[in-house]
């Protein structure tokens, strides 16, 4: 008798599961960006990059620049959704990666612009 009785709750239980799951589609568990979440605003630090990388320079002939600024606009994207989910850390560590980027692509214009300028003046 007991064993049919654990037998008849596993079958409840598991068809309560198999529900859950069918119907619910588990939205009630996920977070998840929605539609209303487009007219939160983001991040501080997000349109503070935004406005850093949108007035940085890139040679798009070259393919070290075109796959840095396509890097960049990833983890940017990846950012903006980890904000819309409420996922600071991993915001966080996308900014972060993009600043990097960011400094290490000034540096290298910096120092490719100085050496033109260097072969410039002693052709001249």
């Amino acid at each position: 008798m007991s064993f049919l009785r654990w037998f008849f709750s596993g079958i409840v239980v598991s068809l309560l599961i198999v529900l859950v799951g069918v119907l619910g589609n588990g939205d009630t568990f996920v977070s998840r960006a929605t539609a209303e979440d487009t007219a939160k605003p983001y991040h501080g630090n997000i349109t503070k990059i935004e406005k850093t990388y949108t007035r940085v320079e890139f040679d798009l002939s070259k393919k070290t620049h075109l796959l840095r600024k396509s890097r960049m606009d990833y983890y940017i994207a990846q950012a903006k959704q980890a904000d819309k989910r409420g996922w600071d850390y991993k915001r966080d560590q996308m900014l972060e990666r993009v600043e990097n980027m960011l400094a290490h692509h000034l540096t290298q214009y910096a120092q490719e612009s100085d050496a033109t300028a260097v072969n410039y003046a002693s052709a001249r």
